[in-house]
């Protein structure tokens, strides 16, 4: 007896091509989510960076700052100018 109650021919879900993405389906949001990570990252390599050439470092963590906390600011700028 099977718990399936299918054959074992079904074939599975279709595979997610991420090169298949419409970009009208990119929401604000997740734009506003993607620039923050981005940041995030841009930071994290300037510190692992300082390690080796502190000024190169040090640069990068101020760049990856500015882009991680330019979203907040951003997402806000949005979320006011919806509610007009």
């Amino acid at each position: 007896m099977s718990d399936s109650g299918g054959s074992s021919a079904d074939p599975g879900p279709a595979e997610f091509d991420p090169t298949d993405i419409d970009p009208s389906t990119i929401t604000p949001i997740a734009g506003l989510i993607v620039v923050a990570f981005t940041g995030a990252v841009i930071g994290l390599v300037g510190a692992a960076a300082s390690l080796f050439a502190a000024d190169l470092g040090l640069a990068l963590v101020g760049v990856g700052v500015v882009v991680a906390l330019s979203s907040p600011i951003a997402y806000l700028r949005l979320r006011r100018r919806r509610k007009r």
